[in-house]
């Protein structure tokens, strides 16, 4: 199964920001609907301690079951209100490495 820290090729700062995020939102949906972790969880079919992992941004929890939590907060059909990505997550890795690398090839120029 894909876990949601394959949307990023290495964990780094920017993809646990991401994770962190979309937990934070899913927490505040879950609030405004008024229901509990435990309900949550009932619902999905899956455990409360799984829940509050994903509110924490863990990025070990599997795609089926982010899935499905939003299908019980009903936002299934909008991954945009959860997810929010302000940039493409691949260009972004590819932007940084790309900064990596041009930063390494400084260093080794400067070194002749």
């Amino acid at each position: 199964m894909y876990h949601i820290v394959l949307i990023m090729k290495h964990s780094n700062e920017n993809s646990i920001k991401l994770l962190k995020g979309i937990g934070s939102r899913m927490r505040k949906v879950r609030i405004e609907k008024k229901i509990t972790q435990a309900e949550l969880a009932d619902r999905a079919g899956i455990s409360r301690k799984v829940i509050g992992r994903m509110e924490h941004g863990d990025g070990s929890v599997t795609l089926e079951k982010w899935l499905k939590v939003s299908m019980v907060l009903e936002v299934g059909g909008t991954w945009e209100h959860l997810f929010k990505i302000e940039e493409d997550p691949f260009i972004q890795y590819d932007r940084e490495q790309k900064e990596q690398t041009d930063l390494w090839k400084k260093r080794v120029r400067s070194k002749k």
